[in-house]
């Protein structure tokens, strides 16, 4: 678990363009600390609020006119042309409270399926997860050595850190191994063939096993 501090400022949140505007253009990124007690206008120093989202933390220390607040990520907004940050959300916590929050997922591994001729896709970058502040993991990692060309896995498959659940959708796609339709790769005879003739060799199969007279026949 990542956890990192952050000086932040009360800001005045009235004509909350025209403020933020002004804000940006000394180098300050509006936020809101959303609290139990009422949530906080802030700016922070947007170098310094970089630096923190870099090092991935889950847990940010607000100090706020000599107070800390455990916070926790919320949301932060970039600017889609300039890549400026310009919004950030955090939200108070306790260590023991039990929140939401999104981690990254890394792939870890190196899959069999792509010696094999496939195309590694990554279905799912981060995962919404629901756990108590102290538990956040830095990142969850997904080992991709047991995976083949044509495999598909999904989130069902994975198993979250313990006391950690996902909330995203059970089957989001995660890692998928394709293989374009001309390309070659060995068969469990160790033969080369096409994926064409791959498809076409196990629908085969399939038809064969589904019709054992007609494989005695043969």
């Amino acid at each position: 678990m990542t956890r990192m501090s952050l000086t932040i400022e009360k800001r005045d949140a009235q004509g909350k363009s025209p403020v933020a505007r002004r804000l940006r253009k000394t180098g300050r990124v509006p936020g809101v600390m959303y609290h139990a007690d009422g949530n906080i206008p802030f700016s922070a120093d947007e170098l310094e609020l970089a630096a923190v989202l870099r090092k991935g933390a889950n847990l940010i220390d607000c100090t706020l006119d000599g107070s800390e607040h455990l916070t926790v990520l919320k949301t932060y907004d970039v600017h889609p042309v300039r890549g400026n940050l310009t919004h950030i959300d955090v939200q108070a916590v306790t260590m023991d409270q039990k929140i939401r929050t999104t981690v990254a997922l890394h792939l870890v591994g190196l899959s069999p399926g792509q010696k094999e001729g496939a195309i590694l896709t990554q279905g799912i970058q981060q995962l919404l997860i629901e756990t108590v502040a102290s538990n956040i993991p830095d990142v969850i990692e997904y080992d991709v050595s047991h995976t083949h060309a044509g495999d598909t896995i999904i989130l069902r498959e994975l198993t979250p850190p313990e006391g950690v659940t996902f909330l995203d959708d059970e089957g989001t796609m995660v890692v998928a191994l394709t293989v374009p339709r001309g390309a070659k790769r060995k068969n469990a005879a160790g033969e080369t063939m096409t994926a064409a003739e791959m498809d076409d060799a196990d629908a085969a199969e399939a038809a064969a096993g589904n019709n054992p007279e007609a494989g005695a026949a043969g």
